[in-house]
């Protein structure tokens, strides 16, 4: 029989074979319940308190680990430990809602902010859910969701897979990841790549996968094959052999064609922290510190950078990482390359 294909967007490099095994659910909510005036106080500590130790969780696994893992925990359980986030839970008990509402009703309202904000900023949802569902697991005492424990090598599958549970995934347990939900920016893909696991993420028919079933997960073709044949799953294993011996023979700084070096340069701080976006103006001299303080170290002419955004979204500010000289660019007109200035 023919092995059906799913397709989605690969993330990673390379490919894996092993049996499917889905994550343990989240917690499953009764109906609501309107607090007696003689319960709020004690609802209103205990959501704090499901925050508080859902917060110390992750720092606690954050201190286990280093690198992209360590600091998409510590991350988590910033947000978990957002004096906002509790107040909101807090004062919806006050209104008389239970706790596990309470809280699913306040992450329900920070999740909103980040899917309107979309881009980056949406993909961030998955950690929201992970964290509402860990609070709403302590506060009611039931099992934490999570990872599977089958005592042999598997590939998860989920929905979307937590950061909390990704960041401590064991490469000699875990072969490869495969989601319903995610891109290519989000924190299962960023920690795919740190852990060097190949992953299919966004692929809409994986909640029909079953535990047990065999699924071979192409990196590079964004493709998990279930009951793939004998056949197919040697011929894949010798492609991964040589990926890994011709991986194994690359070494040194990344740089580009020309000799440059490769980097990022991480934007959404300035958002952090805040109710409204930071003005143009805030943004460009934000980056033109960043920019000057490189001075001197950039080769043959001068680099270009998208440094800010202007308030109606449909202009980019061009920054010369040579010289720090700022200028409007329509975003419209962004396809075609930076303004032929400062080169």
């Amino acid at each position: 029989m023919r092995a059906a294909v799913l397709t989605g967007i690969g993330i990673g490099a390379g490919n894996a074979a092993g049996p499917a095994a889905r994550l343990a659910p989240a917690p499953v909510l009764s109906a609501p319940r309107t607090l007696a005036s003689a319960e709020v106080p004690g609802e209103a500590a205990a959501v704090r308190a499901a925050l508080r130790e859902v917060a110390t969780d992750l720092a606690e696994r954050a201190a286990t680990v280093t690198g992209a893992a360590a600091e998409v925990l510590s991350a988590n359980a910033m947000t978990a430990a957002d004096p906002a986030l509790a107040d909101r839970a807090a004062a919806l008990v006050l209104d008389g809602t239970d706790g596990a509402h309470a809280l699913t009703g306040a992450f329900g309202e920070f999740r909103a902010a980040l899917v309107a904000a979309g881009g980056y900023f949406a993909e961030r949802v998955a950690d929201l859910d992970d964290l509402r569902d860990r609070s709403v697991a302590r506060l009611l005492g039931l099992p934490m969701p999570g990872l599977p424990v089958p005592g042999h090598p598997y590939v998860p599958v989920a929905e979307d897979l937590a950061p909390a549970d990704t960041a401590l995934l064991d490469p000699g347990e875990v072969l490869a990841l495969v989601t319903e939900r995610g891109g290519p920016t989000s924190h299962t893909s960023i920690l795919a790549k740190a852990l060097r696991l190949p992953a299919g993420v966004g692929c809409a028919d994986a909640g029909a996968l079953a535990d047990g079933r065999t699924v071979l997960v192409d990196a590079a073709a964004g493709t998990v094959a279930t009951d793939p044949t004998p056949q197919a799953v040697t011929a894949a294993a010798e492609r991964e052999r040589l990926r890994r011996e011709r991986a194994g023979r690359a070494h040194g700084p990344g740089r580009t064609a020309d000799g440059e070096g490769v980097g990022l340069f991480r934007t959404e701080f300035l958002y952090l922290d805040r109710a409204e976006a930071p003005s143009v103006a805030e943004q460009t001299d934000a980056y033109r510190t960043v920019f000057a303080a490189f001075a001197g170290r950039w080769g043959g002419g001068h680099a270009h950078a998208v440094s800010a955004w202007g308030a109606t979204m449909t202009w980019w500010t061009w920054t010369c990482a040579g010289c720090a000289t700022s200028w409007p660019w329509p975003k419209s007109a962004a396809s075609s390359g930076p303004p032929a200035a400062c080169t």
